[in-house]
């Protein structure tokens, strides 16, 4: 089992003072079957009076401040321990063909857990394009019947990473999906909002990750503090499994260098940081994450 240390830091810095702020952080790492929570620890400076926490409707633990005093400046630091396991993924014999999975997810939806139908339609940044309907085509309209869920996820994920370019600077959490198809270039937001549109248009419902990811420094340099982020990825509902997590960033099932945060349909449920302020003219926002991973 691997152990983690986590730091995530969020600092606003206004041009002016800002009269008050209304926060909502999704910044404790969830407790799971393969995670564990040991600590967590929030500071917020100027200190809130009114911080409180509480499980949203998705499971995770949310914070939730109002702060009324004047401030040109508000950083949020958070801090973890995190133990992690391997997860055990299913083997892909022994999960159903894809064309036998829309009945099996009905199915299940009917019968079992009718939450699975949230993340079978289109939310708030994560629309049914046709674009993502003929990109899916694209990457695995060859592959031929009978082939199970893990291998279709496999292979359709493997050619995903290799259809797209990883570039920070070419969106925003704003860009539209069929911008992203277009350009084919974006980040894990992007990527992982538009594998989710392509899931959910087979009928395999498909939910949003957040998280962190332990990195590695080339062979030789120090490992740079900061050099992490925060980190997305997609869940997918496999019938007679549960739950997979795959990151089309990386190509690859989920492992334990993946840390969970929350869970929801999209980036705008389980946003890191998110909120209002009133006054403070222009503002610039600087974030920085460090995963360590610990004896």
């Amino acid at each position: 089992m691997a152990r983690y240390s986590v730091t995530h830091t969020t600092r606003y810095a206004h041009l002016a003072f800002a009269s008050a702020s209304w926060q909502s952080l999704h910044l404790q790492p969830r407790n799971e079957a393969v995670q564990h929570c040991e600590s967590f620890e929030l500071q917020v400076a100027p200190h809130p009076p009114d911080l409180a926490s509480r499980f949203d409707y998705f499971g995770n633990k949310q914070h939730l401040f109002t702060l009324r005093e004047p401030h040109k400046e508000l950083v949020i630091t958070s801090r973890s321990i995190v133990r992690r396991d391997e997860p055990s993924l299913p083997m892909a014999g022994l999960t159903p063909a894809m064309e036998d999975v829309p009945a099996l997810v009905e199915r299940a939806a009917v019968e079992d857990d009718f939450s699975l139908e949230q993340y079978l339609h289109a939310s708030p940044l994560v629309p049914l394009i046709p674009e993502a309907v003929a990109l899916l085509g694209e990457l695995s309209g060859d592959l031929p019947p009978g082939t199970s869920v893990m291998d279709w996820l496999a292979t359709t994920g493997e050619r995903f990473n290799r259809s797209f370019t990883f570039d920070p600077e070419a969106t925003q959490i704003s860009t539209p999906l069929g911008e992203v198809i277009a350009r084919r270039r974006g980040v894990c937001q992007d990527f992982a909002h538009l594998l989710i549109s392509c899931l959910r248009q087979r009928r395999i419902p498909a939910a949003y990750v957040s998280g962190y990811i332990l990195t590695q420094a080339p062979a030789g340099k120090e490992r740079m503090l900061g050099a992490d982020a925060s980190h997305a990825w997609v869940s997918a509902f496999v019938p007679g499994t549960g739950w997979v997590d795959y990151d089309p960033t990386n190509r690859c099932f989920v492992g334990s260098g993946h840390i969970v945060v929350a869970r929801g349909r999209d980036f705008f449920d389980v946003s890191p940081v998110k909120g209002l302020f009133s006054g403070g003219g222009g503002q610039t926002l600087e974030t920085g994450v460090t995963v360590e991973e610990r004896d």
